[in-house]
C-alpha cells in the first residue's frame, strides 16, 4: 500500500484490526461514516478505504448489512448461483445505505455478488436504470396506510411514511427528483393515494397536484436536512447542537447582528423530528383552510 495516501492510510488501519483479531471474520466493520469521523477523514476518502478493502478480497458485502470481514479463503465477494435483477437492487440498496450514494457503482455491486461487472446489464441497462430500480423497492417495502378516515388523516399518515422510509435510508432524498420523475410504480401509488385524498380538500385538479407536490416536496426536503447533518457528524464528529455551542463565530455573528426576536428564542434545541412535526401540522392546517378554513386537531407523533 502506499501509505501517503489518505484512504490506504485507513484501509491499513482496518486491515491492521482484522490481521490482529479484533475483527473477525463475518463482523461487521465500521460504515463510511464511522470511518471518517474515526480518522477525520472525507466520506469519499472512507468509502475509499472500503472499496479497496473489498477489492483486495479483505471485506465482502452482504445485503442490507454492509461490509464484513470476509473469510481468508473468500475471493473478496459473496458468489451467488443465478444472481437475478432482485439480487443487484439488494445489493446496491445496502451499499448505498452503509456508505452513501458515492461510494455506488456497477463495479462494487458486482463484486459484492461475485459476478463480472458486465454480467449485471444482462439484469439492468445501467446505474440509472438501478438507481429507479432502489427507490421503487424501498419505497414499495413499506405498505402504504389503509385508505380510510378524514383527508388531513390520511395525508399524515402519508407523509410520516415517506418520513420513515428516508429516514431508513439517508440517501434517497438526493436521488428523488420532483421535476423530472422516475418511473417507479411504488411512487405512483403513492402520488394516487395522495391525490385521492386531496379529492376532499380541492376540486380543481392542477391545485390538487400543486399541493401534492407541496407535501412530497416538504418530505423530502426535510429528509435532506437530515442526510445533510449525518454527513456533517460523521465530517465533524460533533450534532448540531454542539456543534452551535463549540462554533465562537456563530455566537459571535448573533452578538454582533441578531436582533431582539433571536435572541428571545435563547439557546434552541435542534430536534429533526420536532421540526417535522411542527411543520407538517402547519402544511396540513394550510390545506384545511381550503377545505372550508376549519383547523383540526393538532397532529399526534407518531413513531
Amino acid at each position: 500500500m502506499d501509505d501517503d495516501l489518505p484512504s490506504e492510510r485507513v484501509a491499513a488501519a482496518l486491515r491492521g484490526r482484522i490481521v490482529d483479531g479484533d475483527l473477525a471474520p463475518g463482523d461487521r466493520v465500521p460504515s463510511t461514516r464511522a470511518l471518517a469521523a474515526e480518522h477525520g477523514v472525507a466520506l469519499s476518502t472512507a468509502a475509499r478505504a472500503l472499496t479497496l478493502l473489498r477489492d483486495r478480497g479483505w471485506l465482502r458485502t452482504v445485503p442490507r448489512s454492509g461490509s464484513v470481514v470476509a473469510s481468508r479463503d473468500e475471493p473478496g465477494a459473496v458468489p451467488r448461483a443465478g444472481t437475478g435483477s432482485r439480487d443487484v437492487v439488494e445489493v446496491a440498496i445496502g451499499i448505498a445505505d452503509a456508505d452513501g450514494l458515492a461510494a455506488l457503482s456497477m463495479r462494487r455491486v458486482a463484486s459484492a455478488l461475485g459476478v463480472p461487472t458486465m454480467s449485471l446489464y444482462r439484469l439492468v441497462r445501467g446505474k440509472e436504470d438501478l438507481l429507479v430500480a432502489m427507490i421503487d423497492a424501498v419505497f414499495a417495502a413499506a405498505a402504504l396506510p389503509p385508505a380510510t378516515g378524514s383527508w388531513r388523516a390520511r395525508l399524515e399518515a402519508l407523509a410520516r411514511r415517506q418520513w420513515r422510509v428516508h429516514r431508513r435510508h439517508p440517501w434517497l432524498a438526493r436521488a428523488l427528483s420532483l421535476s423530472r420523475p422516475q418511473s417507479s410504480p411504488a411512487l405512483l401509488r403513492l402520488a394516487e393515494a395522495e391525490l385521492a385524498a386531496l379529492e376532499e380538500v380541492v376540486a380543481d385538479p392542477v391545485t390538487r397536484f400543486d399541493l401534492h407536490v407541496v407535501l412530497t416536496s416538504y418530505v423530502r426536503g426535510m429528509a435532506v436536512d437530515l442526510a445533510a447533518e449525518l454527513d456533517a457528524e460523521a465530517d465533524t464528529g460533533v450534532d448540531a447542537d454542539t456543534w452551535a455551542d463549540r462554533d465562537p463565530r456563530l455566537r459571535e455573528t448573533l452578538h454582533a447582528h441578531g436582533g431582539p426576536a433571536l435572541r428571545r428564542v435563547g439557546d434552541y434545541p435542534y430536534d429533526l423530528q420536532r421540526i417535522f412535526d411542527t411543520g407538517l401540522a402547519a402544511l396540513l392546517d394550510g390545506f384545511g383552510s381550503r377545505a372550508g378554513g376549519q383547523r383540526s386537531a393538532p397532529i399526534g407523533v407518531l413513531p
